[in-house]
């Protein structure tokens, strides 16, 4: 089943994290001429339903919440955020992990419209506590991160908190590990090239970006595209380009 990876949904940020409004309704009309749109939570990692896909998005921009959810509101689609937990409990907390981020101080969701999406149905993961590149830090304090992310986050729903997202979609064995041991039963890559797959706790995304066409999103959305993506044969492409 693909599972689409965006971050944000801005008319008026030109940047690979942010897909125009009109484009992303487009996308969605086209999502739901094709597939059953589905909660990510409800995913069963072992079968292949090639008739659903699901929508998620990375980081807790403000955009998901003023541009993005009206749209999938309208479409009556399902979908899973996944929130760096500092941000949204320190409101002074700065975004320090975009690369070629604008001048202007990038805004991400705060607390009562985390608690209002919740409250409406949408699902709520963790990201992290910080953003950190998880594979660069020892497990003890991966482990404390990735805890301490989703005790924020129970504390502030007030009901469980089971799904992450790797920043960067970055993972190793200790990551995972951590990610198991601070109670998270699925986690969620973000793969460009081969890499260590490990059930629920390393599951693969499709990163949708500003630069995808209409022919690219068809592809990307197909259910042998990761498949193909993470082969050997892609991998031999690429080094034949």
């Amino acid at each position: 089943m693909p599972i689409l990876c965006y971050h944000t949904v801005e008319p008026a940020w030109d940047h690979t994290l942010a897909i125009d409004p009109v484009r992303f309704e487009e996308q969605c009309r086209q999502l739901v001429k094709r597939f059953e749109v589905v909660d990510v939570a409800t995913l069963d990692h072992t079968r292949n339903d090639n008739d659903k896909v699901a929508i998620t998005f990375d980081d807790g921009w403000s955009g998901v919440y003023e541009h993005a959810w009206p749209i999938l509101r309208r479409f009556g689609l399902p979908f899973t955020v996944f929130v760096v937990a500092d941000t949204m409990v320190d409101p002074d907390r700065v975004v320090d992990w975009v690369d070629h981020a604008p001048a202007k101080p990038l805004d991400v969701l705060t607390r009562d419209q985390v608690c209002e999406m919740h409250g409406a149905g949408v699902s709520i993961g963790s990201h992290s506590l910080s953003h950190q590149d998880l594979t660069s830090l020892d497990a003890e304090r991966c482990y404390h991160d990735l805890l301490q992310s989703r005790d924020l986050l129970e504390d502030t729903l007030k009901s469980p908190v089971r799904s992450l997202a790797y920043p960067r979609g970055r993972h190793n064995s200790v990551v995972r590990a951590a990610a198991r041991r601070a109670g998270f039963e699925q986690a969620f890559t973000l793969p460009e090239e081969m890499e260590t797959m490990d059930g629920p706790l390393a599951i693969p995304r499709v990163g949708i970006y500003p630069a995808n066409g209409n022919r690219s999103f068809w592809l990307k959305t197909q259910p042998w595209y990761l498949r193909l993506r993470l082969s050997r044969l892609w991998a031999l492409a690429e080094k034949l380009k």
